[in-house]
């Protein structure tokens, strides 16, 4: 697409050219110009974002969401994180101490992430703590936090010394991306859902939010039943609400007569190991930073019962500028191929240098 620049330069040779005049910088004529071709500019610009977003491959933002709607695909909302805290005393007290719900609790740092307790709890008289469960202020997975990271009571109930959390929280997801909605909306097209077959379950398991990922397995405990088994981003467990959530949306839409649970997945952890050599110039730490990423990356977006295959890993490291050669090590390397109830994750990636 021509720039603006470029646009009013070529009205004005053309002027010059027909009319045998020069054009002055101060003449009407040039405002006249310039405003037209700001205009034709602007012209252009709207019709390259509707170009762009007409076509699902292209698309972004709302324009993508409409794309979704058209094949009954809604975009996931981010999904807050949840755990447990623990609040206690120095010294037992000798009455009840509430802790109401929504009671706002922290991490450390300069940028804190905020919890608040989602029910009413007491810490009885004689006793020292009490657990009380905290839901993520906002979603996102950023709110996983590891245990002993949330020890800031923003908003102290009386009475109360400390809070810590003792194990991690998890099940926060982010929103879903332009990149993974567009995925969605393009296997829509490429395996057509009867209503029947295992691409409605698993598309239907899918749309509910923190779900990533889902396998579908007919007649797994007979003729008539249906398991679809689902999980986070990388192989993280999902939340009981989730799993309800859609085994709920599935009763309501499954065929008549047929038994389906949906159940949580299992991980597969897998290992790489390779050697490495560069090309002059490259930094083989960075590159090695970088190939665990893409590798990574491959492997999470595999669904569940999907393997692992050598050859893709293979096609990534070969395809990273930098890369000289690489060596599989055949002692820790190999295909890996999941029950129908795991999901691939990384468990380590080791890269090392040729000697």
């Amino acid at each position: 697409m021509d720039s603006y620049e470029e646009i009013l330069n070529r009205m004005i040779e053309n002027y010059e050219f027909y009319s045998g005049s020069t054009i002055s910088d101060e003449s009407d004529i040039m405002l006249r110009l310039k405003v037209l071709s700001a205009e034709i500019y602007n012209n252009y610009v709207a019709q390259e974002f509707v170009k762009r977003q007409m076509f699902i491959s292209t698309a972004t933002g709302e324009y993508l969401d409409k794309h979704a709607q058209q094949r009954g695909l809604i975009r996931k909302e981010a999904v807050k994180a949840t755990g447990e805290v623990t609040f206690s005393v120095v010294d037992a007290s000798e009455s009840d101490i509430v802790i109401k719900k929504g009671t706002v609790v922290a991490t450390v740092g300069p940028v804190a992430k905020s919890y608040e307790t989602v029910e009413d709890a007491t810490l009885l008289a004689g006793q020292k703590s009490v657990k009380v469960k905290v839901v993520a202020v906002q979603g996102g997975s950023d709110y996983n936090v590891s245990e002993n990271t949330v020890t800031v009571m923003v908003t102290p109930p009386l009475n109360i010394s400390a809070v810590v959390n003792k194990s991690a929280f998890k099940g926060g997801f982010d929103k879903e991306t332009d990149e993974d909605l567009r995925k969605r909306v393009l296997a829509s097209y490429q395996d057509i859902s009867n209503s029947t077959n295992a691409v409605y379950y698993k598309r239907l398991a899918l749309s509910v939010d923190g779900i990533h990922s889902a396998s579908v397995v007919p007649c797994s405990r007979g003729a008539g039943t249906v398991d679809v088994y689902v999980c986070g981003y990388n192989g993280e467990s999902v939340t009981r609400a989730q799993i309800e959530q859609a085994q709920a949306l599935i009763d309501e839409n499954r065929e008549l007569n047929v038994d389906v649970f949906v159940l949580y997945a299992l991980k597969n952890d897998v290992l790489f190991s390779f050697t490495l050599e560069v090309f002059d110039g490259y930094d083989f730490n960075e590159l090695s930073a970088l190939l665990k990423e893409k590798i990574t990356d491959y492997v999470n977006s595999l669904s569940v019962g999907e393997p692992v295959l050598l050859s893709n890993v293979g096609d990534i490291i070969h395809h990273t500028q930098g890369v000289k050669n690489y060596s599989f090590i055949d002692a820790y390397c190999s295909d890996v191929y999941p029950k129908p109830n795991e999901k691939c994750v990384v468990n380590k990636i080791d890269i090392r240098a040729v000697q």
